[in-house]
């Protein structure tokens, strides 16, 4: 059903350990190959070196060799001179003491360089102060003038030899000669002493070839002895030590080496190899790395290391073959594959067996897990008492219990944690599963009661609506009202002015009377409208009062509803009381416009019944002045009394207007509020209906859950 956890941690930690395996062997391969090359490189260093001390021990010798070699011959050779110069001085005695001539004495002189040798064959010879041969054993020399003469090197050895002999009392001089009777020309050690008393120069030489044999000799047992020694020194497997010098011929080859080991190929370059060391050697590089074939035609890699010797002309090299140095390598790296491979079957079986340990309830947790994402919380329930996981998550549950969890890890922890919510689980599910059927019962008496109360909240809409309609109605007459009655004052006004005019002035009655004939009948249709639209305003007020009695029942009934829909309503009972304070204030300015029009009636019918009988007195007033004159006066009189009256019904008509503007106002309010408490409970009714339906949701989602019932 799942896939083993410890199975995959398994696969994950051999992967790792896999992986970090083969990173350490790559890094140690590399590093070895690294240290083993550097290992050798120093090893061939040092061994070189060694081979370098034992040369220059040698070429010491050999230089201690010849330099007693030379000094022991310069000395024989000086002893020869002095011997020779002894006997010319006898000579030189013997013409001194006139035993012979001067001529005779030098014959003899002459006659002894000619025929005296010592040692290998060597001689003297008698040459003047200007290097003019006078006796020499090669008698073709013998009247030669020799003072720019060079030897087989090029070496102009006259100035030396003057110098030497009658300046500093004799001194040796170096020069390649032919030996006499031979064509081959070596080394010779002059040795030259002045003789004054005649002028002479008188040398004698010996030839050094022997000693250079004898060095040459003992050069080839320092060979010998290089052979041996390098016979026995052995780098890597078939590595060896070898020396060549500057002519690229091998002096010691190295063991096992064939007899052309001197023309062996670098393949890498095209030259020798011996061409190759030489140039590394010279520049002091050290090492060489090459590719040479063998003799089984086999293409192997090498490593040389090379140091010159320029006492002797040398060059000490060593060949390793690199396979060799990295075999070590090769055979540790095998070695150490085999070792991890080894701790790598140890590791993951150790791992696997712990992992498995620890992954077993794990395995059984994710059951429980599985169960509860499928609803079924008893079955989860039962996971805890079975023996999958050899009963380990009920011994952690009791142990839990038991006040023991201090010995248990994250996991116990976790299977604690995972059976403490399976248990809350089950009982939120329970209680959840009931709420929802009760959720749902009250939603539906709510959506229910909402219903009522949206219905009563149509009805008011609509009365206030006409209410409002039949104050704009009051309003638009209270303002014609009063238009008229500042019309009527204005009038009286006139009408008493005119009257005292006619009282000062009787000459202009008639002109007088017929305006006031005129003007009378413009005041009785005038005071006719008044009673009219007096009669109008008491029948509106009458209205407006019935109005304001269906208002307060109306908000009566809504501030019920209100309290029977509890919290709900209680936005709305606020409403209602508004309305009802409205409604009240409605009849009390209902009673003061029924007063002001009573009074205003009472008014214009007392006008009217007044202007009657005016107009019947100007009617009689044209043939009576007297009686006219007492009806002025009376008209005056009543003029004065009806303007009071007629100011008092206007400032009511205003007062009227602005009540009924204030009506107005307040029911058009009363219908914006209206509306949006119809607005507000139909948003009301939409989340009521999106409530149930989530009820509904949750009660389907919850009936998913089979839980154990307490």
């Amino acid at each position: 059903m799942f896939r083993s956890i410890s199975t995959r941690i398994s696969y994950i930690v051999a992967a790792v350990v896999i992986a970090s395996s083969i990173v350490t062997l790559v890094f140690t391969s590399s590093t070895l190959e690294e240290d083993m090359a550097h290992f050798q490189g120093r090893t061939a260093r040092n061994t070189i070196r060694v081979g370098m001390l034992y040369l220059q021990e040698g070429h010491q010798a050999l230089d201690r060799y010849r330099q007693h070699a030379f000094q022991d011959r310069k000395q024989a050779i000086k002893d020869a001179m002095t011997i020779f110069l002894a006997q010319v001085g006898s000579y030189y005695q013997l013409y001194k003491s006139g035993k012979l001539s001067e001529k005779e004495a030098k014959e003899a002189a002459y006659k002894l360089a000619r025929n005296t040798r010592y040692f290998n064959n060597d001689y003297f010879f008698i040459y003047t102060d200007k290097l003019q041969a006078l006796a020499h054993p090669d008698r073709s020399l013998e009247g030669r003038d020799l003072s720019k003469g060079v030897d087989k090197n090029g070496y102009a050895y006259g100035p030396d030899m003057i110098r030497k002999a009658t300046r500093e009392g004799g001194g040796f001089v170096n020069l390649i000669w032919t030996r006499l009777g031979e064509d081959e020309s070596i080394s010779k050690i002059l040795y030259v002493k002045g003789f004054p008393k005649w002028g002479w120069i008188i040398g004698t030489g010996a030839y050094v070839d022997d000693i250079e044999g004898a060095v040459e000799r003992q050069k080839q047992d320092l060979i010998r002895d290089m052979r041996k020694g390098f016979s026995q020194i052995r780098l890597a497997e078939t590595g060896r030590l070898f020396i060549f010098n500057n002519n690229k011929e091998v002096l010691v080859p190295p063991l096992g080496a064939g007899p052309d080991f001197a023309k062996t190929l670098n393949l890498d370059t095209g030259n020798t190899l011996m061409h190759d060391l030489k140039e590394v050697g010279k520049l002091g590089d050290w090492r060489l790395d090459y590719r040479v074939r063998r003799q089984d035609g086999e293409i192997v890699e090498c490593q040389s290391y090379v140091r010159y010797f320029p006492p002797l002309g040398w060059y000490v090299a060593s060949t390793v073959p690199e396979e060799e140095i990295f075999a070590p390598v090769e055979d540790l790296i095998f070695k150490q594959s085999g070792i991890s491979f080894i701790i790598l079957l140890l590791t993951i079986g150790v791992i696997y067996y712990v992992i498995r340990r620890i992954c077993l309830p794990i395995r059984s947790v994710s059951k429980v897990a599985h169960h509860v994402s499928k609803g079924d919380l008893r079955e989860a329930k039962k996971v805890f008492a079975m023996a999958t996981d050899k009963g380990h998550l009920k011994k952690v549950v009791d142990s839990f219990e038991t006040g023991k969890e201090k010995r248990f890890d994250e996991v116990d922890h976790l299977v604690k944690s995972i059976h403490t919510m399976l248990l809350t689980l089950n009982s939120l599910v329970s209680q959840v599963q009931k709420s929802g059927d009760q959720v749902t019962g009250s939603a539906l008496k709510l959506g229910t009661a909402i219903n009522q109360l949206e219905a009563a909240v149509e009805n008011q809409a609509a009365a206030t609506q006409e209410l409002g309609s039949s104050s704009r109605e009051i309003s638009a007459t209270s303002q014609e009202l009063a238009r008229t009655m500042n019309e009527s004052t204005t009038v009286a006004v006139s009408t008493g002015e005119l009257a005292a005019q006619g009282v000062i002035d009787l000459g202009e009655m008639g002109v007088t009377m017929d305006a006031m004939r005129d003007a009378s009948g413009g005041i009785f249709s005038k005071l006719s409208v008044i009673n009219s639209k007096a009669a109008n305003i008491s029948s509106v007020v009458t209205s407006i009062s019935k109005i304001s009695e269906q208002i307060n029942l109306l908000s009566l009934n809504a501030a019920i509803e209100a309290e029977k829909a509890g919290e709900f309503g209680q936005g709305f009972s606020v409403v209602a009381r508004e309305i009802r304070k409205l409604a009240d204030q409605t009849a009390m300015s209902t009673l003061d416009i029924e007063k002001i029009v009573a009074e205003m009636l009472s008014a214009v019918s007392a006008g009217v019944m007044e202007m009657d009988k005016f107009r019947k007195q100007v009617e009689n007033g044209v043939s009576n002045v007297a009686v006219l004159g007492d009806g002025i006066t009376g008209v005056v009189n009543q003029v004065q009394t009806l303007t009071p009256r007629f100011e008092s019904v206007n400032e009511g008509m205003q007062n009227q207007s602005e009540g009924a503007e204030q009506i107005s106002k307040a029911m058009i309010q009363l219908s914006e509020t209206s509306i949006q408490t119809k607005d507000a409970l139909t948003e009301f009714v939409s989340i009521t209906e999106q409530l149930s339906s989530s009820v509904a949701s949750l009660e389907e989602e919850v009936a998913a859950f089979q839980v154990e019932k307490d």
